[in-house]
């Protein structure tokens, strides 16, 4: 892909996070990327926000990455995910490097350590949105599973 299409889908990715959640704009651009419908499929991470407000699970970033290599693996196939046993372990040894891959650069795959909020806190949610702290934790993981995404794509690997 080039380079000029790339970062105008990575601006609109930390556009949409910093509005929305991550998981929203990680799977949206995933999408974009590949030129595949966005419209239905993105509500699957539309609920997702803040690691479901409480910062105690998964981050949002892995989390729609995760939605979209599935989604891509089983583009243009007929059946469940169960029934073509080798598309669905493709999916699964993607996101596995995807996870060990953001837990070598960002220390952590939980979405508070990565980005140091728990936004059970409201307070602690507020001085997030005021100090913009996403700048140098949530945009950083944001550009490393979107460059993940498209070093796989470019390579053929999804």
């Amino acid at each position: 892909m080039e380079n000029e299409k790339y970062n105008e889908i990575v601006t609109k990715a930390y556009s949409r996070m910093h509005k929305y959640t991550c998981a929203e704009a990680t799977l949206q651009a995933c999408l974009e990327l590949w030129q595949m419908d966005k419209k239905r499929p993105s509500w699957a991470t539309a609920g997702y926000m803040g690691a479901i407000l409480s910062g105690d699970t998964t981050c949002g970033l892995l989390i729609g990455t995760s939605v979209a290599i599935g989604l891509k693996r089983g583009n243009g196939l007929d059946g469940l995910p169960e029934d073509l046993e080798k598309e669905r372990d493709k999916a699964i040894r993607e996101v596995n490097k995807l996870y060990k891959t953001f837990k070598r650069e960002m220390g952590s795959t939980r979405c508070k350590d990565v980005c140091g909020f728990d936004f059970s806190d409201a307070d602690q949610g507020y001085r997030f949105i005021q100090t913009k702290a996403w700048k140098t934790t949530c945009d950083k993981g944001l550009r490393l599973v979107l460059d993940f995404i498209k070093e796989r794509t470019d390579g053929g690997n999804l």
